[in-house]
């Protein structure tokens, strides 16, 4: 990939990217449905190339601290995360070890905000249960969003790959 088309690319996908995790701040309501959609620009980036994935990831965090730094930690510890392991290791490794992984971090990133940050993922529901209990339902969530998310975006990228808009290289 040439300079020039390395560096468009990841610029409009960092500003995709930082438009959907600031949307809670400008859009307080509405805002908090377009913040999960961060992670499709930033997996797009590691889908093409895993560099421009984290130039992406890391470029968007910048530029979200000037906006939010509650937002920016949760892109780095959440949503940016996912996008990154999920865009490099679907085409790459294959779909089950993509959510694995992903799974694995996105679960990993909610127990290290929650626990160790302190900015519930779940609201109030870390101070009612305990904390095996909380540790099994982020798990058992980010094994399903991960799912989610990695059956959506193969999907996307069948659809790019069938309009010829994108290959697999």
């Amino acid at each position: 990939m040439n300079v020039v088309r390395f560096i468009s690319i990841g610029g409009i996908l960092t500003t995709i990217a930082v438009i959907f995790q600031s949307a809670p701040v400008f859009l307080p309501v509405i805002g908090l449905a377009f913040s999960p959609l961060s992670t499709l620009p930033i997996a797009l980036a590691a889908f093409y190339n895993i560099s421009l994935g984290i130039a992406v990831f890391f470029s968007s965090a910048l530029i979200l601290t000037l906006v939010s730094v509650q937002e920016t930690v949760i892109l780095l510890f959440t949503t940016g995360l996912l996008g990154i392991i999920m865009g490099a290791l679907l085409y790459r490794k294959g779909i089950l070890v993509s959510i694995l992984f992903s799974s694995a971090i996105l679960s990993l990133g909610m127990i290290l905000l929650t626990f160790v940050l302190d900015i519930s993922a779940f609201g109030d529901l870390t101070n009612t249960v305990s904390t095996p209990l909380t540790v099994l339902i982020f798990s058992s969530f980010s094994l399903i969003y991960a799912s989610t998310w990695n059956i959506c975006f193969r999907k996307f990228i069948n659809y790019l790959i069938r309009i010829k808009l994108t290959n697999i290289s």
